[in-house]
Formats: C-alpha cells, structure tokens, sequence
C-alpha cells in the first residue's frame, strides 16, 4: 500500500489553494453578469408585450414599440450575410486552394488584414460615396447592409481560411490518388471537415454588429434610413417606417423626412 509523500501532500494543497482561487474569480465574473441579467428580467419584463414587439414608436420615439428595429436588424443582417458570406468563402477558397505563394497573394494577405483593421467610420464614408451616392441606391437597407458586409468580411475570409487550411492535405492527397479533380476534393473532402469553422465565422459576423454598437453605428448611421412616423401609415408590410431618401446632393439640397435628420 502506497502512502501520501510529503511532497505528495504538498502539491495536493497547491492544487486545491489554485483551484479555490480559480474558483472565486469564476464567480466573481459571473456575478456581475447575473445582475445585469436580473435588472434586465425585472425592469425590462413587465414592458415587453407582443403589442411593444409589433408596434411603431410614436410621440417622437418616446412611446410605442420598437418594431421598425427588429425588422430593420432582420434586414440588414440578412442581406449583409447574402452579400459577405459567398464572397468570403469563395476568396477563401481561392487562397487556401488555388493560389500559390507570390507577391499577388501576400497583397490580398495583406489588404485583408488592413481591411479589418479599418475604423468603422471610413467604412461609413466608403458606403456613403459608393453605394448612396455613386451607385445611387439613396440611403437606404440595401447600402447600409452592403457596407456593413464589407466591414464584416474579413472575419469570414480569415475563418473559412483558417479553418480550410487546418485540413489535413493527406485527405486532399488521398482523394486526388482516387483520380478527383481539385473542386471534386474541395466540394466532397475539404469544406465538410472545415463547416464548422465557416459557421464559426459566419456567426461572428452575425453577433459582431450587435455586439459592438460603436463600431457598427456609423455605417448604419449614415447609409440607413431612420425611422420616418410620417411613412408609417402609407407603407405596406414589410416596409413600415422604413424611409428612403434620394442621394443628397449637398448638405442643404436634400430631401428627409421632416422630423427626422440623417446627417444630425
């Protein structure tokens, strides 16, 4: 029969002093979420309804629901994943598959990196000038979901890479011995070992918006519609208190809704 040393002793104390210490800063972290959820539950509660969910504000936004932003948010982080996710995985692909190691490829390396590095509001001014005003499409969802695509590619371009490249190439070697082209291995072989690292790019697209309102206001702020009470009684589902504006052509010669400015 074997008996505790003491140096058996000693690291049985380490261990448990560390996991002690562990323990408390766990908690010590998720206390403070607790409480925010918990005032959340008890003063938020009693004022969600279905009537506050599927209502237009009214009074100046005082009053009402907060429809137009549930639906406004639906809209923009849909047509942004229908805009960014093909293309991030095709240039993905493209990369990891595809191309070689030359100085074309270390430059797209390298406009990717400094692409997700750029402030939000160089994207903002970016869709402002392409997308309101050079291709015209006013301020509206469509320009401020493409901006916000653009902002958010290259999180779905360095995911679906990484995760394309963490494929064995002996499953690629193997499949090709099998006298498959290179799509047949990438369509069969490689992106179903890699989906769950697409999916894990593609659900930090959809949370990262949400999740940084700073870095995500000034796209939307400035290539999307605001809310427009005017437009709420004359505008089929789903375009409730939805405006569009045309391109402004100056700071003074532009044509908003009365109440409500996009430029303030």
């Amino acid at each position: 029969m074997f008996e505790a040393t003491t140096q058996n002793r000693r690291d049985r104390r380490t261990q448990t002093l560390f996991r002690v210490l562990f323990g408390a800063m766990t908690v010590l972290l998720i206390i403070p979420v607790l409480i925010i959820l918990g005032t959340l539950i008890v003063k938020g509660g009693p004022i969600v309804s279905i009537n506050f969910l599927f209502t237009n504000p009214t009074h100046g936004m005082t009053a009402g629901g907060i429809f137009p932003a549930l639906l406004g948010t639906v809209w923009l982080v849909s047509v942004a994943l229908l805009a960014s996710v093909p293309l991030g995985v095709a240039a993905a692909i493209y990369l990891s598959e595809y191309a070689g190691d030359n100085w074309l490829t270390r430059i797209i390396n390298l406009a990717i990196i400094n692409l997700a590095g750029v402030p939000s509001i160089v994207h903002a001014l970016f869709g402002v000038g392409a997308f309101v005003l050079f291709f015209e499409f006013g301020t509206s969802i469509l320009a401020a979901s493409l901006t916000l695509a653009i902002m958010t590619l290259p999180v779905v371009i360095v995911s679906t890479l990484q995760s394309l490249q963490s494929v064995p190439h002996a499953f690629r070697e193997a499949c090709w011995n099998m006298g498959a082209t290179r799509w047949q291995t990438i369509r069969k072989v490689v992106l179903p070992n890699a989906i769950s690292g697409i999916l894990t790019g593609i659900i930090l697209e959809v949370s990262a918006p949400p999740a940084r309102p700073p870095r995500s206001c000034s796209p939307v702020r400035c290539s999307s519609p605001p809310f427009c009470p005017r437009a709420c009684s004359t505008r089929p589902w789903p375009w409730p208190c939805i405006c569009s504006w045309s391109p402004p052509r100056s700071r003074t010669s532009r044509r908003p809704c009365p109440s409500v400015s996009p430029w303030s």
